[in-house]
């Protein structure tokens, strides 16, 4: 969940700009940044059945009180770039994050480069990675190459650069700790978040994400039949031995309550749901739009997608429901789900057994980001971006699982139905 923010960024070196976008590299308290993110909360683990592995997966996943951000300088940065890709930097800027350290870089062009000879116009996005991250070598690789493969598929993204050794990363020790370094890049553009938040936009998100779903239904790589992360909906359960971040009695039971309730209802039904791997982050922070040729009223589109690092193999109607917390978040109603969804269908149909478990999955992504971003807050205060969904959240959360639970399925139908029944979207 790492994102490209447009919220103040430090300037390091040299005149300050303003970034046309917001790249928040935020990794969900492990989370993950323009690629591709790097998903920091989620990390890999073993799927086998002994206690041994399950031991060894717990090990894995981000712990209560953990703190794995690396601890990086300027020198630090301008070192990397100039001796891994032979960068000289002109301009540079950390960019927010959750638990990675990230840098827009604009290069001195005027300084030949002996290792990236063809210019890439936008500058570039230095990825340093968590800790626990860093571990997952092999995760790292499978986001490479889905990226390379969506980008060949036409799904605009970042797309990662080789180094000095002709890899797309390298593992670096950098003020005492072993982190995993990386270079994409920057794609520029607005943010979802930056945006009116039309019907048209919302539709448009929802076929998006279905042709990222249906380009990835032939992609595989070995990392993800053993990775899982925190902030996987599979991992809902993990987020009681985080609720302790949570002071509100009232709040903290009623997570508790969709926890449960997850369990029941979804988590119970996994192995009889079609899974493949998906982006699993797809929100506001992570959507570059830009505007329609084909609409009058100058809305906008989606046009590019980054942060892979919350990648992995789910259950479809996972990422259909992670997608749609977001949008409904976004557009501040319920109500509106129904145009993602209309989006969504027009590509890639939703089962009505996958369809009667949206709902208990966009209340356990909106119980997911709200307690891991009371949690992360509880770590570094100074970090308000993480609280980004807080106030709307609860909003969200309170009415959907309180109010219009009960006639949630049939108002998000109902709107879908009418949205493609127009004669103009």
């Amino acid at each position: 969940m790492e994102q490209w923010n447009n919220v103040e960024l430090t300037s390091l070196r040299k005149k300050s700009y303003t970034l046309n976008h917001e790249y928040d590299l935020a990794n969900k308290c492990v989370v993950a940044a323009n690629n591709n993110s790097e998903s920091t909360q989620k990390s890999a683990t073993n799927g086998t059945d002994d206690n041994g592995a399950d031991n060894a997966n717990q090990s894995e996943l981000l712990q209560p009180g953990s703190n794995i951000k690396p601890k990086v300088t300027t020198e630090n940065v301008e070192a990397l770039v100039r001796r891994l890709y032979g960068i000289t930097i002109n301009e540079i800027k950390e960019l927010i994050s959750y638990d990675d350290r990230n840098y827009l870089i604009q290069p001195d062009w005027n300084i030949k480069n002996p290792i990236i000879t063809t210019q890439w116009p936008h500058g570039y996005v230095l990825k340093i990675l968590n800790a626990l991250d860093s571990k997952k070598t092999d995760f790292i690789d499978a986001q490479n190459q889905l990226m390379l493969y969506l980008s060949n598929e036409g799904i605009v993204c970042p797309r990662p650069i080789t180094n000095v050794n002709g890899k797309y990363f390298s593992v670096e020790h950098i003020n005492g700790g072993d982190h995993v370094v990386r270079l994409l890049e920057f794609v520029p553009g607005k943010m979802f978040h930056e945006v009116e938040k039309s019907n048209y936009l919302l539709y448009k998100s929802g076929e998006y994400i279905a042709k990222i779903d249906r380009a990835l239904k032939n992609f595989h790589h070995e990392a993800y039949d053993t990775h899982k992360t925190l902030w996987m909906l599979e991992s809902v359960p993990q987020l009681r031995e985080f609720l302790y971040a949570l002071t509100d009695h009232d709040r903290k039971a009623l997570v508790e309550e969709i926890i449960e309730a997850f369990e029941k209802n979804v988590l119970t039904k996994v192995d009889k749901l079609e899974k493949q791997i998906i982006h699993g982050d797809f929100n506001e922070q992570n959507i570059i739009v830009e505007e329609s040729k084909t609409s009058s009223n100058g809305e906008y589109k989606v046009k590019a997608i980054i942060d892979f690092g919350d990648t992995n193999n789910s259950p479809v109607i996972f990422e259909i429901g992670i997608a749609l917390t977001y949008m409904i978040l976004q557009a501040k109603s319920i109500e509106s789900g129904g145009y993602f969804l209309a989006g969504y269908m027009d590509i890639r149909a939703i089962s009505n057994e996958e369809r009667i478990l949206l709902k208990y999955c966009v209340a356990a992504r909106l119980a997911q980001s709200l307690v891991m971003g009371a949690y992360t807050h509880s770590l570094d205060p100074s970090n308000e971006y993480v609280l980004v969904t807080q106030e709307e959240g609860w909003k969200m959360i309170e009415e959907l699982w309180r109010n219009r639970f009960a006639e949630i399925d049939e108002l998000w139908q109902t709107t879908a139905d009418k949205y493609l029944t127009q004669s103009v979207k």
